[in-house]
């Protein structure tokens, strides 16, 4: 295997190889059992089961006009002289260039066979007929009597099928001595007859199967499996517009098998007339080498316009001026068939050379194969011209069919090495494209691990700002002013023992606020209980808890749920201190936009308005807390007591700057000392 080649290239490379010497193989073997028998002026040579018939006589009789095969020989009134002895094959040449005289002028050419010295035989005899061409009919008489016939036009006659028909119905039916066939013909068309083969029908059966298979059924199924991958790629075109060249592999299928359509049909199964169907067999050929041009350009993507449009004016030309309303009438386009395919020939070695030069000038890697299948087709071309022209055997086998299916096997190669290059191509880049992936997605793997650092960071640099924060005002502020006052002796045993429990308490509420809640005020609320009922117990209140469900709080964080329980704390320790109440109530209640918090007691009222107005800040920063996390506070005081409001939204708005509005309220705040050390505070 040479460097750089894949096993596929390998076993394309064969099997291109293996197509392109078919045709000589079966033009071998269309010849090789012939040959072996000698052609004498002696009788019939007799073979094991069968003879091969290589002499006969000829009669050639004048005539104008096709006229249907007489039932009997005797209605044909042959002459009993002019007959002549001649090999087999036989042709009788035809003119390139047809004249016309007027009328049509017509030639029955009548081949005798003697068969009296036939030794008997207990099966039934049967005629096979390799091949015979003309431009007319066919008749088989035994013992002067019609055994057979050609159907359809005399155009299409199924002129290259081989004929296998029985001599005598049966083994008890005598053989016939003497064969006649009857063959019309166009006088200046020409005809070829080939050698004839004798016997039963298990020794000709064989012979019979093979040339049909040669001539007729590997073609068709050639040019059939042709046009199915054309349809394939066609579909193919119609996903992936792009790729012109799906829709020119379609076209190609189809012209190919429009063009060999005409070796295995006849006139009795054409959906078209004669006419139409010779000119599209002709038009076919042109279009045919017009689109291998096309789809040579897109592969090795040197494009030749003037080649092009000179090319489809020429094919246009052709076409237009063989129509059947143009031309005379189809007898003369049959005849001028033979001189069109002479004149395409070079026009296709014109092609086929640009596009090979250009081919292997780009390095096109199937220039080769390419090259190779243009001389082939060029070879067999010219040798179906000379077997068109009855320049050599008629017993020969058309080879034009075998180079299309070359085409289509190697046409089909090229597609599929494109298809699956495409497919490489596209894994090359998917991988480079996973590695790249692989790469940013490392990147960003350590990107995200350093964010998170940072945020953790920031995080707890913030949350520890926040606890520095409300520990220096609330009980960092508790304790200097107890330190004071007892530095100062203000400030009694009890006194300072409620202080230091106060800042207790302050110090478990920042603790609390820092576990997690979920986005549920109940469970923050009842942490709140369970901080300060036992203050609320000892100092002879009691407590009535009213709390009701309430609706979660998406927004709840650790820093909001300490602005909480700071207006709470701050509201409760307001009622102990300044109120002389026996009963403080907690309730909860919902509206449409948000959650109140209430806390009642029925101790004495106070002024708001003066309240808030006075020196004091415990209201105020109440009302900064709330303000920071959204909320509204709100009192109603009389003699009857005081309730307090704290609305809380079930949702933040939209562009809401919380964080700067809870530091603005962090630093703003200083919170309340109790009324004893104030008091006492105030007189030292």
């Amino acid at each position: 295997m040479k460097p750089g080649s894949t096993g596929w290239e390998q076993v394309s490379r064969w099997i291109a190889k293996l197509w392109l010497a078919l045709p000589f193989a079966v033009l071998t073997c269309a010849h090789a059992t012939p040959s072996q028998l000698p052609a004498t002026d002696e009788a019939p040579q007799h073979t094991v089961g069968a003879v091969h018939i290589t002499r006969a006589q000829l009669l050639s009789v004048p005539g104008m006009g096709y006229s249907a095969p007489p039932r009997r020989i005797e209605d044909a009134a042959l002459p009993k002289t002019g007959w002549k002895s001649i090999p087999l094959p036989h042709t009788a040449p035809r003119d390139l260039v047809p004249t016309s005289t007027g009328g049509v002028q017509t030639i029955t050419d009548w081949y005798h066979l003697d068969l009296s010295e036939l030794a008997p035989s207990k099966q039934p005899l049967h005629l096979y007929l390799p091949r015979w061409k003309t431009l007319g009919h066919i008749a088989v008489y035994g013992d002067g009597a019609l055994l057979y016939q050609s159907h359809g036009s005399p155009i299409h006659n199924g002129f290259n099928h081989p004929l296998l028909l029985p001599l005598n119905a049966t083994a008890n039916t005598p053989a016939p001595t003497s064969v006649l066939i009857r063959v019309n013909r166009l006088r200046s068309s020409g005809s070829g007859f080939s050698t004839v083969w004798v016997g039963d029908q298990d020794s000709l059966n064989w012979r019979y199967q093979v040339r049909e298979l040669l001539q007729v059924q590997l073609p068709f199924m050639g040019s059939a499996a042709f046009l199915a991958v054309g349809a394939f790629a066609f579909a193919v075109w119609l996903g992936k517009r792009r790729e012109v060249r799906y829709l020119l592999f379609f076209a190609i299928s189809a012209a190919a098998f429009l063009r060999m359509l005409h070796y295995s049909v006849s006139g009795d199964y054409l959906p078209v007339s004669d006419e139409w169907f010779e000119w599209m067999t002709v038009a076919s050929m042109l279009w045919l080498i017009i689109l291998i041009h096309l789809f040579l350009q897109r592969l090795h993507q040197q494009p030749s316009p003037w080649l092009t449009r000179s090319m489809v004016a020429v094919a246009l030309a052709c076409n237009i001026a063989t129509l059947p309303h143009v031309s005379a009438s189809i007898a003369s386009l049959y005849l001028i068939t033979p001189l069109l395919n002479l004149m395409v020939l070079p026009v296709a070695v014109l092609i086929f050379a640009v596009n090979l030069r250009k081919a292997l000038r780009t390095q096109f890697p199937e220039g080769r194969l390419v090259a190779g299948w243009a001389v082939f087709t060029v070879a067999v071309t010219s040798y179906d011209g000379l077997l068109q022209n009855n320049l050599v055997s008629p017993e020969s086998v058309y080879t034009s069919p075998y180079a299309i299916i070359s085409l289509f096997f190697i046409f089909s190669y090229i597609m599929f090495q494109r298809y699956t290059g495409a497919f490489a191509e596209v894994g090359r880049l998917n991988a480079g494209l996973a590695q790249r992936l692989q790469a940013r997605e490392a990147e960003l793997e350590q990107s995200y691990q350093r964010l998170r650092v940072i945020e953790n960071q920031h995080m707890l640099s913030a949350e520890r700002r926040r606890l520095m924060q409300d520990m220096h005002d609330g009980l960092g502020s508790s304790l200097t002013s107890a330190i004071r006052s007892v530095e100062q002796g203000a400030m009694n045993d009890a006194e300072i023992s409620g202080v230091l429990k106060g800042c207790m308490d302050d110090l478990k509420l920042a603790i609390d606020s820092m576990e997690s809640v979920d986005a549920d005020l109940l469970l923050l609320l009842a942490t709140l209980r369970f901080r300060l009922a036992p203050r609320i117990e000892s100092a002879g209140v009691a407590l009535r808890w009213d709390v009701q469900s309430v609706p979660a709080l998406p927004w709840l964080d650790p820093s909001s749920a300490l602005h909480i329980l700071r207006i709470m704390q701050e509201c409760v320790a307001n009622v102990l201190r300044h109120t002389q109440a026996t009963v403080i109530r907690f309730s909860t209640a919902t509206d449409d936009q948000g959650v109140h918090v209430m806390i009642e007691d029925n101790g004495a009222g106070f002024a708001v308005d003066e309240a808030l107005h006075r020196s004091g800040r415990g209201l105020r920063n109440q009302q900064r807390r709330a303000l920071a996390i959204g909320g509204t506070v709100s009192w109603e005081s009389g003699s009857s007591g005081t309730r307090f409001k704290l609305w809380l939204p079930l949702h933040h708005k939209a562009g809401t700057e919380l964080p700067a509005l809870a530091e603005l309220a962090e630093l703003a705040e200083l919170p309340d000392l109790p009324a004893s050390n104030e008091a006492r505070l105030a007189k030292g």
